[in-house]
């Protein structure tokens, strides 16, 4: 949100979004992403709610886990990128011309189609509004 060329979003500055917010807004997005790394309001608070959850963390065989977020992001060479936490670190997809997007929805329908992933699954995209 903080990275957006158009953020148009209401924060409010009580919340611990919007305390990170006003402590960040002078900073480059790598010195803030080193912030929210080492942020404890928003550590503590993840703590909070994930132990609220319907289901215990998993803190040694990441295999176990059925749902978490995955993210497809494009490298400087136009190649797909998968961001999966349960892999131990980036993973180089395929070269998709650019376009994250299509790329993506390439890759998702194979693994569908492999038996790979689950269809129960829910898909997001963030860009950012060209004029």
């Amino acid at each position: 949100i903080f990275n957006s060329p158009a953020t148009s979003v209401e924060i409010k500055p009580d919340t611990v979004l919007g305390k990170f917010r006003e402590r960040t807004q002078s900073v480059t997005p790598s010195e803030r992403c080193s912030a929210l790394e080492n942020d404890t309001d928003f550590q503590r608070m993840h703590k909070n709610y994930a132990s609220k959850g319907q289901s215990q963390e998993i803190t040694s065989d990441q295999s176990a886990v059925k749902h978490h977020f995955v993210a497809y992001v494009l490298n400087s060479e136009g190649q797909l990128v998968e961001l999966d936490g349960t892999k131990a670190g980036p993973v180089i997809l395929c070269d998709c011309g650019g376009d994250v997007l299509r790329g993506s929805i390439k890759e998702i329908k194979g693994r569908l189609e492999r038996g790979e992933i689950s269809d129960s699954l829910s898909m997001m995209t963030l860009n950012y509004a060209q004029d």
